[in-house]
C-alpha cells in the first residue's frame, strides 16, 4: 500500500494524484486518507455541485468549513482525490496557542498563490476557513459547510464568534449533514 507523505504526492492506480500535502511529517495510509469515502452517498451532492465548477480545472478556491470532528478533512481528501486537485488542510498551518485559532497565514497565502500561478483549483479545508480567506483577502468560488449532529468535539469559544461573523450555514453554497462514521 502506498502512503500519503507530507511534502510529497501519492499516486493511485494509473498515476492519479490522491493529494498534495504541503506541510507536516506524518505518514498516513491511503485507506486513512480516503476513509471509506466512496461509500458515503452524501458525497454525491458535493461531487455533482463541483463537477461544473471544476470543469477544465481552472483556478478556483473551494472552501470547506464546519465544527471540529464533523468530517471536513475526509470530505476534502475525497474531493481532492476525485478531482485530482490540491487540498490545503488549514490545521497543518495552525500555531498552537492558548485556546485560539492562529494560523501561519503567510505560508497559507504562499501555498494558495502557487496553485493560482499554475492555474489549478485548490480546496481549503478547516474550522475557520472563511475567516482565514477573509484575512488573506481572498475570495472563494464555492463554499461547503459540513455538519454532523453526532460529532463529539470541543469547540473553542471563538468558534461562536466565527459563526456570528461569517454565518456559514446561511452563506454556504452546499450544506452537507453527514452521519457519524461507525469506527471498528
Amino acid at each position: 500500500m502506498r502512503t500519503c507523505v507530507a511534502a510529497g504526492r501519492t499516486l493511485l492506480g494509473e498515476g492519479q494524484l490522491l493529494i498534495s500535502v504541503i506541510l507536516g511529517s506524518v505518514l498516513v495510509s491511503v485507506k486513512d486518507c480516503i476513509m471509506n469515502s466512496p461509500e458515503r452517498p452524501e458525497y454525491a451532492l458535493a461531487l455533482s455541485a463541483l463537477k461544473e465548477i471544476l470543469f477544465n480545472l481552472p483556478f478556483k478556491i473551494i472552501v470547506i468549513d464546519g465544527r471540529p470532528g464533523v468530517g471536513k478533512t475526509t470530505l476534502g481528501r475525497f474531493l481532492a482525490w476525485r478531482f485530482n486537485i490540491s487540498l490545503v488542510e488549514t490545521d497543518l498551518f495552525l500555531v498552537q496557542q492558548q485556546g485560539h485559532y492562529i494560523f501561519r497565514n503567510t505560508a497559507l497565502n504562499s501555498v494558495i498563490g502557487n496553485r493560482r500561478a499554475i492555474d489549478r483549483p485548490v480546496i481549503i479545508e478547516g474550522v475557520t476557513s472563511l475567516a482565514i480567506l477573509s484575512e488573506l483577502k481572498l475570495n472563494f468560488d464555492f463554499h461547503i459547510h459540513v455538519t454532523c449532529e453526532d460529532a463529539v468535539s470541543s469547540v473553542l469559544p471563538e468558534y461562536s464568534d466565527y459563526l456570528r461573523m461569517y454565518n456559514p450555514c446561511g452563506s454556504a453554497d452546499l450544506i452537507l449533514d453527514l452521519p457519524a462514521l461507525k469506527r471498528n
